[in-house]
């Protein structure tokens, strides 16, 4: 510690002076101008550290509170979802004997028959006009 006060005086950030006790001599160290802006320096230094640390840590924490809000929601919504089918499934439709809530899939001869159906209505007539054109 001596080492170090004594390297300040030699720096000129402290002043030393001696005041006589009953025991002997009491050094008294003083900040010097320059010592004294050292001080508000560090002083400020570790101010705006803390600052930094603590505006860190809050938006850690309002970061996680975001994410906790977040996930709340997405499982609310699952939530409403799930109780929405749930619900759907429970209730009683009343359907006739014949009918059937799988939509049954019509035969490949149903099929077939749709097709060249549509391929018969887009056909188009010849007219005569264009075998008159065909002829001359």
């Amino acid at each position: 510690m001596s080492s170090r006060l004594s390297e300040g005086v030699e720096r000129d950030v402290f002043t030393v002076s001696h005041r006589p006790t009953e025991h002997g001599t009491e050094k008294r160290y003083e900040l010097t101008i320059l010592g004294r802006r050292v001080y508000d320096w560090a002083v400020q230094t570790e101010f705006e550290r803390k600052v930094r640390e603590l505006r860190r840590v809050r938006q850690e924490r309002e970061t996680a509170f975001e994410q906790l809000v977040g996930k709340i929601n997405r499982d609310m919504e699952i939530r409403k979802m799930v109780v929405d089918v749930d619900s759907s499934v429970d209730e009683d439709v009343d359907l006739p004997e014949s009918t059937s809530i799988v939509q049954k899939e019509p035969s490949e001869e149903a099929l077939r028959e749709a097709h060249f159906e549509r391929m018969e209505e887009s056909l188009e007539l010849i007219t005569d006009d264009l075998s008159e054109e065909n002829s001359e």
